[in-house]
């Protein structure tokens, strides 16, 4: 058997092969993983001593989409994401509560490294939106700095981690909703942590008197020659 692609010699590869069943008569070729290039006709030629036969076959590739564009949401359930909220009427605005603080925040003063949390009690409805601001601009952002509100408790908290000297300033906080807005101010002070200098003696201070003042008899005073040693080390 010889298995012809549009009327060349099939050429070997691992993706082709072919086999022949004795008992069921049945001549295959198997292409594992087609691809475009793997289209057109092909052909199987029979031969033996008393002659030859042969059969021809298309075959052709529909081509699939690299990227499953399936998508896993239908587009209809979006539509109603898209569409705007309808108008405040004067039955929502009776029922809204502007922000209201009520414990407002409180100046700190602390020691460099150590955290930091502000905090003040916001009420409102519905519940407020919050923006921290630094020196009059908004709060840069820090993986020291973390910020929420408690719903429960209704406090607006600031945490700073490793509290720094570029920390200092003052700090507002402004709560918004539809119905107004309300504000508090604080102040963060920042002392600097000096480390320590240990002034402890080494060795204690009467053990120096034994050097300057040595007891015993027969040593000799030290003889103290001025000038420059020229003798070398090494000879």
């Amino acid at each position: 058997f010889t298995w012809y692609k549009n009327g060349q010699p099939l050429l070997e590869g691992n993706r082709f092969t072919t086999k022949y069943d004795i008992y069921t008569k049945t001549l295959t070729l198997q292409v594992l993983a087609a691809r475009p290039d793997d289209q057109g006709t092909y052909t199987v030629r029979a031969t033996n001593p008393s002659g030859s036969d042969e059969t021809t076959c298309n075959l052709t590739i529909r081509p699939t989409a690299s990227i499953d564009t399936t998508p896993f949401i239908q587009p209809e359930f979006f539509t109603q994401l898209e569409l705007k909220a309808p108008p405040l009427t004067k039955e929502d605005f009776d029922q809204m509560e502007p922000p209201k603080v009520i414990v407002p925040l409180q100046s700190l003063q602390v020691t460099e490294g150590s955290p930091v949390l502000l905090k003040a009690t916001v009420i409102g409805k519905p519940t407020p939106h919050f923006l921290w601001l630094k020196d009059g601009a908004p709060l840069p952002a820090s993986n020291r700095l973390r910020t929420r509100y408690d719903i429960a408790t209704k406090q607006v908290l600031l945490q700073i981690n490793d509290v720094r000297p570029h920390d200092i300033g003052e700090y507002v906080v402004i709560a918004t909703n539809p119905a107004g807005e309300d504000s508090s101010v604080c102040s963060l002070s920042v002392q600097p942590d000096k480390p320590g200098v240990d002034d402890r003696a080494f060795v204690p201070q009467d053990k120096f008197r034994d050097l300057e003042h040595p007891q015993g008899k027969g040593r000799r005073p030290l003889e103290i020659i001025p000038g420059v040693d020229t003798q070398p080390f090494v000879s």
